[in-house]
């Protein structure tokens, strides 16, 4: 039997057959995958959608202790400082990465987005900021937009806020079924990138992870879900191109 769960109001919930939990298809009379790439600068009817998810902050002192201040900023692959953003904070991920999903929508030539580039507000975007309704929560937004889509990246960095990714890389999985001999999408369309630093050993060069969490660590034997890792801003495009080319373009 399948799954039925509601939705909140202005989204309607389809019952899946062989799907753990259902996602919301619509939302206000309109599928999400036309706001997605009405939303989404450049898209293009009929591209791949990549759903790109991961830290959009450092996990900065002083964003945690608004009354207190802290010189330093932790070291991180993504942080723009690094990659000579200077119109945009220091800690400001967000940038970077919605940096790489331009990159990606030119070569290998899909639409890669992130969740704040799509016109559907949150929860707390209407009750607190005044943004018209219908309201989504943000987790039940992630579980729409990778449904819509057709890959999700989720990209983790040690020095990175990375609370909410860490929540979708449970929650999306979890809406595909992953755990079921038969799920909804093959595991290879979902990938971890984390963070990891090169070292030098025997005249042979390694990436030893940086990030560490038993729980992404262990995805590929939870769900199955590939886990790559990347150095530097540039590794982690080359492998984000190298997903799309290799399992994106080759299974969907």
């Amino acid at each position: 039997m399948s799954a039925r769960r509601p939705g909140p109001p202005g989204f309607i919930s389809v019952a899946v057959p062989g799907e753990n939990v259902t996602g919301l298809t619509e939302h206000d009379g309109r599928s999400v995958e036309s706001i997605i790439r009405e939303s989404v600068p450049g898209a293009a009817d009929g591209t791949k959608l990549v759903f790109v998810m991961g830290p959009y902050r450092l996990l900065d002192p002083g964003y945690l202790y608004e009354d207190r201040t802290f010189s330093d900023l932790p070291p991180d692959p993504l942080a723009p400082h690094d990659h000579g953003h200077a119109d945009v904070d220091p800690d400001d991920i967000e940038a970077t990465l919605r940096g790489l999903c331009s990159e990606l929508s030119e070569v290998p030539g899909v639409t890669a987005f992130l969740a704040t580039d799509v016109t559907i507000p949150t929860v707390r975007e209407v009750e607190e900021e005044g943004a018209q309704g219908p309201a989504m929560p943000v987790i039940d937004q992630s579980v729409a937009f990778a449904a819509a889509s057709d890959a999700s990246a989720f990209v983790f960095t040690k020095a990175g806020l990375t609370t909410g990714a860490g929540a979708e890389a449970g929650a999306i999985p979890e809406s595909f079924g992953l755990r079921d001999d038969d799920p909804s999408r093959p595991p290879e369309l979902c990938r971890i990138f984390a963070e990891a630093k090169r070292e030098e050993r025997d005249g042979q060069t390694y990436l030893e992870p940086q990030f560490a969490s038993a729980s992404i660590d262990e995805m590929d034997e939870a769900y199955d879900v590939p886990i790559a890792h990347f150095a530097d801003r540039d590794e982690l495009l080359d492998k984000l191109i190298g997903f799309v080319e290799g399992d994106v373009f080759e299974i969907v």
